[in-house]
């Protein structure tokens, strides 16, 4: 489980960008474990030796963060480390949901092409084992759980107003006589006492 080497032993290696690796290595030494600003764990590496390996002489800087007990169980390379920031979970989802890669190409003489959207989406489509037991089972792909409502939040006579070009004294006079939320809220506030008990953001549940 080690990095490279890259940087300036290895320029030309494959994780090298603009003169910098972009895996961070080689890590710095560090008496304990840190969490780094960019959510990234700056993983405890105390000194050792170095070790010639092929032509280079590493120490721990160079070694990837790894299980050992996966490592021999799986008899594979494979790096662990602590997701301990959102961007970490996003990226790991990614993968998981991101689905399968297809391209459907045609190569024709005439000069116009008669797209066949369904025939090209079927062609196209994928489905894997567990959605295909999802389906047979009738269970839902998609659901609602609630409503979400817009609250609008102005200065008096300052609501957003949508007009076409050239209709702008129009749309003025539409919204004088039109309520928002909000006007609406101040009302039922002034004629409504028990409405007293809730925030604006409650008023539409309640």
């Amino acid at each position: 489980m080690i990095h490279g080497p890259c940087g300036t032993l290895n320029p030309n290696s494959p994780c090298m960008r603009e003169g910098v690796c972009t895996k961070q290595y080689p890590k710095e030494f560090k008496e304990k474990t840190e969490e780094n600003t960019n959510g990234y764990t700056m993983y405890q590496r105390k000194y050792t030796e170095s070790v010639r390996v092929g032509r280079h002489d590493l120490d721990n800087p160079w070694i990837v963060t790894y299980s050992l007990c996966l490592s021999k169980k799986f008899n594979a390379h494979i790096n662990v480390e602590v997701c301990a920031f959102i961007k970490s979970v996003k990226y790991l989802y990614k993968y998981v949901y991101k689905g399968h890669d297809a391209a459907s190409i045609r190569f024709e003489n005439e000069k116009t092409l008669d797209h066949d959207k369904i025939l090209l989406f079927l062609d196209g489509m994928y489905v894997n084992a567990p959605e295909i037991m999802w389906r047979l089972n009738e269970f839902n792909l998609s659901e609602k759980s609630h409503t979400v409502v817009r609250l609008a939040v102005h200065l008096p006579d300052q609501q957003a107003i949508v007009y076409q070009d050239g209709q702008e004294e129009e749309a003025v006079a539409r919204s004088a006589a039109r309520q928002t939320t909000l006007t609406v809220w101040f009302e039922l506030n002034k004629n409504d006492q028990d409405s007293h008990n809730y925030l604006y953001t409650d008023i539409s549940h309640y």
